[in-house]
């Protein structure tokens, strides 16, 4: 099935490049290919438009394209209140293609899980094992995430012969902890309730659960801060400290949208903080 969407604005490679997701793999022509429930999925830029193939092809595809990717999110108004703060107001306009994805809520959950103290290479990796083993076969062998129930069917040793290590123990008893019910609760209920409630679950710490609150549940308000944030926090805004304390820094500072501040200043740290030493300016 071809399709053609206008997202705008929009960039496939910062958007789909910069860390949110890990089913996704660009090509050499451009294109960005990767799984959308229970769609194979290949995208790529033309202009203001996208150009789509989807296997097997369904009704709602495009209507999931446009969801993965936010493209209801106002990005003129989110980058108009941010610009608020001098400093991201110097280098967000590099970025203005740059969005938030949705993800689906268990994928989401289950993959942070998995991205505890793991490079993005080996969180791909165990994500694929994970879907090969125990998801549906769509099509160009790629397989759709597994669903709670198979997912259930796995044990310890069979997830840890997967190369998960210490985290196959948390998907186990997470398949235990979070049905669909559980899950309809997390989308329910307010950022910080929310929070709170899957830093209860297995595996699950601040960060991951404010990925997972990002990231899952669209809450534009989380902060996530890993060792990349800490470093931008401290050389752009000479502010150290605990998590709580930065993650309240920012939501003073960024409110509303902290999670589009975190990703601004993660790819602009991650890609070119090493090589430029300050980018958040004009030049």
């Amino acid at each position: 099935m071809i399709f053609e969407l206008e997202v705008f604005p929009l960039d496939l490679e910062l958007t789909l490049g910069c860390g949110q997701t890990f089913r996704w793999r660009s090509s050499p022509d451009g294109s960005w290919s990767g799984v959308l429930g229970d769609q194979f999925v290949s995208l790529r830029q033309i202009g203001q438009k996208i150009a789509g193939e989807a296997t097997p092809g369904s009704e709602d595809v495009e209507e999931s394209v446009l969801e993965f990717l936010r493209a209801h999110d106002d990005i003129s108004r989110i980058q108009r209140v941010l610009r608020r703060d001098p400093v991201m107001a110097l280098g967000m306009r590099r970025m203005i293609g740059l969005r938030i994805v949705k993800l689906d809520e268990w994928e989401c959950l289950i993959s942070y899980v998995l991205a505890t103290y793991a490079n993005i290479p080996r969180i791909m990796k165990m994500v694929e094992a994970l879907a090969v083993n125990y998801g549906r076969r769509i099509a160009h062998g790629t397989y759709s995430f597994p669903d709670r129930r198979r997912l259930s069917k796995a044990t310890v040793g069979e997830l840890t012969r997967l190369g998960l290590g210490y985290r196959a123990e948390y998907i186990k008893k997470m398949c235990d902890l979070v049905d669909e019910p559980k899950l309809s609760v997390f989308s329910g209920a307010p950022y910080e309730t929310l929070r709170r409630q899957l830093i209860e679950l297995p595996g699950v710490g601040e960060k991951v659960a404010d990925c997972v609150s990002l990231f899952g549940f669209g809450r534009l308000e989380s902060f996530p801060i890993d060792l990349w944030i800490e470093r931008a926090l401290a050389r752009l805004y000479e502010k150290k400290g605990t998590y709580r304390s930065l993650r309240a820094f920012a939501a003073e500072r960024f409110g509303e949208y902290a999670g589009y501040a975190q990703e601004y200043l993660y790819h602009n740290e991650r890609m070119h903080a090493r090589d430029l030493g300050c980018v958040f300016s004009e030049e």
